[in-house]
């Protein structure tokens, strides 16, 4: 199936369910069948295609595959998925343009995967397997990672874990709370997560950080019992002694403004082969949409070609 991804600033997901349509569109129905956006949009859609799937332990998960070459697996944030938080942006058409394939995953209660509403069924084990098992599904040996928030603990996870299948890494939105390090852990920042999930209306009464992501599961349609879930589930942090032990080279970006990871100076010097890239005026959240992130990230992938 030929998968076609092209930049588009301010669009959203299809409301089929499987493409982008522009934000300002003023179409009632979604263009299933198309290719290209009926209103003019700089957008070619993907919907009416069939949705590429694999199971991993019966739970269904959906990904995306494009271009050639030196495949570059992306993990996304919590309550969004590939789409949103990577394809909207231009970062697979970044990484095709210098030859790479990319390969998107939504994770287990995101996108279009299954969404489960058992807590357990989540955590860092759990997701980050799911990873592997795309790797095993599509007969890839050795790829590299760029990942987005959440998506870094997954990363670190595989490094620890199956070292023999990564080669670089870029972990974007991070922080050193990723290594125990206060006062942005896993365990003190996702019961807010959680309690932001379960509203019906937005959350004025929670800062914006958190607020936000109520905004990022209206705008994909997200199952809330299913991230309340994820929100719940366990994402432990590396000891500083097993971060050293992980000598893959790794791109450590984080934003000077991020209130939800912070930033990552000391997570980047734990790591035995780490470059830390800090981007003035970012928060946790303009990162994927920063062309400076992007260009960074795909020079980074790129120098093992050098």
């Amino acid at each position: 199936m030929e998968q076609l991804n092209v930049r588009s600033p301010g669009r959203r997901l299809c409301t089929a369910g499987s493409g982008v349509l522009c934000k300002a569109c003023p179409r009632a129905t979604p263009c299933v069948g198309t290719r290209r956006c009926s209103v003019g949009a700089s957008v070619i859609l993907l919907v009416g295609y069939p949705v590429p799937s694999f199971q991993n332990v019966g739970v269904r998960l959906h990904y995306e595959v494009s271009g050639e070459g030196r495949p570059v697996v992306f993990l996304h944030g919590g309550t969004v998925n590939f789409q949103a938080n990577y394809a909207a942006f231009g970062w697979p058409e970044e990484l095709v343009g210098r030859g790479y394939q990319v390969v998107g995953l939504d994770f287990r209660g995101h996108g279009q995967s299954d969404k489960l509403h058992d807590a357990g069924a989540y955590g860092t084990a759990n997701v980050a397997g799911d990873v592997t098992a795309l790797l095993d599904h599509l007969g890839l040996d050795r790829v590299d990672l760029v990942a987005y928030s959440i998506g870094t603990a997954m990363a670190l996870h595989l490094l620890q874990t199956v070292p023999m299948r990564i080669n670089r890494v870029a972990l974007i939105a991070t922080g050193d709370g990723l290594i125990g390090l206060p006062p942005h852990e896993f365990s003190r920042i996702l019961p807010a997560l959680a309690a932001v999930v379960a509203r019906s209306e937005y959350p004025k009464d929670l800062p914006r950080h958190v607020a936000t992501y109520w905004n990022f599961i209206e705008a994909t349609g997200g199952d809330r019992v299913a991230l309340k879930a994820f929100a719940e589930a366990r994402y432990p942090p590396l000891s500083v002694a097993e971060s050293q032990r992980i000598t893959h080279p790794v791109l450590v970006v984080s934003g000077e403004n991020d209130l939800v990871l912070g930033r990552g100076p000391r997570l980047a010097g734990a790591l035995g082969d780490a470059k830390y890239l800090e981007v003035v005026g970012a928060d946790h959240f303009s990162l994927a949409a920063d062309d400076s992130v992007r260009a960074a990230v795909a020079s980074f992938i790129s120098a093992q070609d050098h």
